[in-house]
């Protein structure tokens, strides 16, 4: 039986570092099929592809590259807490183009990977203080991230196969 994983006993790096690229792959799929509607939504109040594409830019730069390179530059950094759900309507993500915010995301996803790619094994233990869960490793923070790419992955996937 597999360990159940949680935020303190996340998967081996390396499974990480390839669930972070098969995300990525996925998001570029999805750029290469032309019979996407990325405008549709389900029903109201629900986000478009356009808008989850967005999200995902922005929280791939603003939040996690942010809280990675805290953690990288030294021991104990703050890692804000932020919801950037909240974000959409300010930002008025579905007015923009979702194919550009997708190439955006995957670009910066590729930064990502070569960031944390080229970090020595030790520092994956380093600590920073997160406002919500306290001390948080960088180990930790990727898999956060790889459940946020999980939860988006399969709203992708439901909005691709709902409207083409």
């Amino acid at each position: 039986m597999l360990p159940t994983r949680t935020l303190l006993n996340p998967p081996p790096i390396a499974d990480l570092l390839v669930e972070l690229a098969a995300f990525r792959e996925q998001v570029l799929r999805l750029l290469a099929d032309r019979s996407v509607d990325w405008y549709w939504r389900p029903s109201t109040g629900e986000w478009s592809l356009t808008e989850v594409a967005c999200h995902l830019r922005d929280v791939e730069r603003e939040v996690h590259q942010a809280r990675f390179e805290a953690i990288l530059t030294g021991e104990g950094a703050f890692l804000a807490g932020v919801d950037a759900d909240e974000w959409a309507i300010p930002r008025n993500y579905r007015a923009q183009d979702g194919r550009a915010a997708a190439t955006e995301f995957a670009a910066a996803r590729a930064d990502t990977i070569a960031r944390l790619t080229a970090t020595p094994i030790e520092v994956w233990d380093r600590q920073g203080q997160h406002t919500f869960f306290g001390p948080t490793s960088l180990h930790e923070l990727v898999y956060l991230t790889v459940q946020h790419d999980r939860v988006h992955g399969a709203q992708v996937e439901e909005l691709v196969s709902g409207k083409r």
